[in-house]
């Protein structure tokens, strides 16, 4: 049983990076929409930027590894390159 300072510590922590997963799930979700909904390239792209930004904030955070956000990316620019 973990003491509760600790306890404490890992519940805000969990909070902290279950936001952060939440944002990266988002942008990653309104990336795919505005593309298969046939948006226009310089919305796209800014979204494309956007969920880069989170990923890599992320990934400095430790929130998930550094090669899953990389795999994140590559896989959003496929589908960003596809789509034009």
């Amino acid at each position: 049983m973990p003491s509760l300072k600790s306890n404490r510590s890992q519940i805000n922590k969990h909070n902290v990076n279950l936001s952060i997963k939440t944002a990266i799930k988002s942008s990653i979700t309104r990336l795919r929409n505005t593309v298969a909904a046939k948006g226009s390239a310089e919305e796209t792209e800014k979204l494309l930027r956007d969920a880069s930004k989170v990923l890599d904030r992320a990934a400095k955070k430790k929130v998930i590894h550094k090669n899953n956000a990389s795999r994140k990316k590559s896989r959003l620019q496929q589908l960003v390159n596809k789509s034009k």
